[in-house]
């Protein structure tokens, strides 16, 4: 079957050669290619997650920066508009108490003008009373 003789021996020492030096020139090269391709994947993998991570904290931390804007932007409206409606109630306040003093000053002088009215619509009935008995009394006479 097989023949061991000097042409099989240089054969596999031939084979053996053959595949140190594919090792040496062809192998190792590309496994460390590879390798290094490997390498660089990796680095690039949890570089990405890495920056997500930072991305996720980003978010998280810009999402809470805008939370915190907006409710300190609530509690100024609020404040803004709870001093504008006591500035307009005090508003009203004034209006109301100006507005029932004008009516108290004017019923006042409407009490003085009738009270002035009465007193001399009485002297001039009094006055009229007064002229019509004296022209009886007189007239009386001359009769």
């Amino acid at each position: 079957m097989f023949d061991f003789n000097a042409t099989f021996i240089v054969a596999m020492l031939s084979f053996v050669v053959f595949i140190m030096i594919m090792n040496a020139i062809f192998y190792t090269p590309i496994l460390n290619i590879i390798r290094k391709r490997d390498e660089y994947i990796e680095n690039n993998n949890n570089d990405s997650k890495e920056f997500e991570a930072r991305a996720e904290e980003y978010k998280q931390t810009h999402a809470q920066k805008i939370k915190e804007t907006q409710d300190v932007c609530r509690q100024d409206f609020k404040q803004k508009v709870s001093q504008i409606q006591e500035k307009a109630a005090e508003a009203v306040r004034t209006a109301r108490e100006n507005t029932k003093n004008d009516i108290k000053n004017r019923k006042e002088e409407l009490l003085l003008k009738e009270n002035q009215l009465k007193d001399d619509i009485q002297n001039t009935v009094m006055n009229d009373l007064i002229a019509a008995v004296t022209e009886k009394i007189i007239g009386g006479l001359t009769d």
